[in-house]
């Protein structure tokens, strides 16, 4: 945890994890839809 505190406190490292964790929220949401969509259309 103390690595992570102070990888937070460099403003650089911290969007460089903000980025990385946007990143990876965006796959996942990304993911979903497309699963979601093929559900809908492997359906009809």
């Amino acid at each position: 945890m103390e690595r992570f505190a102070a990888a937070w406190d460099d403003p650089a490292r911290r969007a460089m994890i903000l980025r990385r964790l946007w990143l990876v929220s965006t796959g996942f949401t990304l993911f979903g839809f497309a699963v979601m969509f093929y559900l809908i259309w492997a359906s009809h």
